[in-house]
């Protein structure tokens, strides 16, 4: 059984598998946000993903056995939040563009 101490770091690990989710998808955001200048930036682009994939690779193993599901599942919780809110924004923009062509329509 776990006790409180271990409840409170498994915790902490998981939201620190967040943060760093939130990093490395911003890192990874930057091939597209400078594709225009790509040629020129490149290597301080793929440094970033670089960085911040050595940064999640070493918290990893430095973690106990224990407490590496909590980080990863940490990881993966952003990854499906993102994705989630993605559709669900391209859904609602769908619907209020329906809606406002069903406005445009009625006498």
């Amino acid at each position: 059984m776990m006790s409180i101490i271990d409840t409170i770091i498994t915790i902490g690990v998981f939201l620190l598998g967040m943060v760093l989710s939130v990093q490395l998808i911003a890192a990874l955001y930057g091939i597209i946000d400078l594709w225009y200048t790509l040629r020129t930036v490149y290597l301080k682009v793929f440094g970033k993903i670089t960085l911040w994939s050595g940064i999640v690779a070493a918290v990893f193993l430095a973690l106990g056995e224990s407490y590496r599901s909590a980080f990863l599942w940490g990881l993966g919780a952003l990854v499906v939040f993102q994705i989630g809110t993605f559709l669900g924004m391209k859904l609602l923009t769908i619907r209020n563009i329906r809606l406002l062509e069903d406005e445009r329509s009625e006498p």
